[in-house]
């Protein structure tokens, strides 16, 4: 005799096996993204410049499929997402992240000027800090030699250039602060560092002309006419060589 249950327990109890069947089926069905789709997924969401959703996508290909063809692309997108968000040290570490696994690759010379560009970002000329400067410098000079046929070499020799202008600039800047002050002996140190270490800058006429009279200041009237002379002879079409014709004047007299 067939078994009977009471009306309302025979319905959970079809209810019940109904969601079991349904959960097996729907979890049987879903599969994880494939990389190339979670790469696709994460260049959509930068383009969008949605950066935590590009970084969830780019990190599940790293975890998930660490021997994907895709992580390769993965690892350079996901050094340009921080930069695109201004997240410069941590672009800087998946750049370089990049070309020491990947030191072949045909955009490695891309990694290295980005992580330069990030050095770069990096300055903070208030803080008076130059390091991110210097670094950046430095990473610049390397890329222009080892990439001479770069797409970005031309941007690479641009922003070198400064570089250069912004450490010569600091030099400059305190050469005059101690001249100012009355400092001329610091004075003297820091413009003639100036003058070797960037012979051409274009402040090199007033850092000649502020050497000059710092040693004038220091009644070392030798070496200020010397100098006074430089700046007549070498920048004869500046201000600087009005004023400094006038100081050879007033050395004769003394």
């Amino acid at each position: 005799m067939p078994r009977t249950y009471p009306q309302p327990t025979y319905i959970i109890i079809l209810l019940l096996s109904f969601s079991f069947i349904l959960g097996c089926s729907t979890t049987k069905d879903i599969k994880p993204d494939s990389p190339s789709k979670l790469l696709q997924k994460a260049k959509r969401f930068y383009k969008a410049e949605d950066a935590e959703r590009a970084k969830d996508n780019i990190n599940t290909i790293m975890e998930d499929f660490p021997d994907s063809k895709e992580r390769v692309a993965a690892l350079m997108l996901l050094g340009d997402v921080h930069y695109r968000a201004e997240e410069y040290e941590e672009a800087k570490f998946q750049y370089q992240k990049f070309t020491e696994l990947y030191p072949a690759h045909k955009y490695v010379d891309r990694a290295h000027f980005y992580k330069a560009m990030s050095n770069f970002k990096l300055s903070d000329l208030a803080s008076r800090d130059l390091t991110p400067v210097k670094s950046a410098l430095e990473g610049f000079q390397n890329f222009i030699k080892d990439f001479p046929d770069s797409t970005y070499k031309v941007q690479a020799q641009k922003i070198a250039h400064q570089c250069l202008d912004i450490l010569a600039q600091n030099i400059f800047e305190i050469g005059k602060f101690y001249f100012r002050t009355g400092s001329y002996q610091s004075a003297i140190i820091r413009l003639k560092s100036l003058m070797v270490e960037y012979p051409t800058h274009s402040y090199i006429a007033e850092a000649e002309f502020l050497l000059a009279e710092s040693y004038f200041q220091e009644q070392n009237y030798a070496k200020a006419s010397t100098h006074y002379k430089i700046v007549l002879k070498k920048y004869a079409r500046t201000k600087f060589a009005k004023q400094a014709r006038e100081k050879l004047r007033k050395l004769r007299k003394l």
